[in-house]
């Protein structure tokens, strides 16, 4: 999920920040953003709410935010 990681970058968020959202641990943040694991759904509709982005977008189905 490298949009995750490029979101959250550009955001100025770190991964600690973004884990407390969630309340996960920054590993797991790092898993989503690697490729290892992936967010549930309801988590992941709510990262493209909070990079303002859609979820096609966040999934890497599109190049438009």
């Amino acid at each position: 999920m490298n949009r995750i990681k490029e979101l959250r970058k550009e955001n100025h968020w770190t991964q600690a920040k973004l884990a407390k959202f969630f309340y996960v641990t920054p590993d797991l943040i790092s898993k989503w953003e690697l490729g290892y694991a992936n967010p549930p759904i309801n988590d992941f509709h709510t990262l493209a709410q909070i990079f303002k982005v859609s979820i096609e977008y966040l999934g890497g189905y599109t190049d438009e935010k």
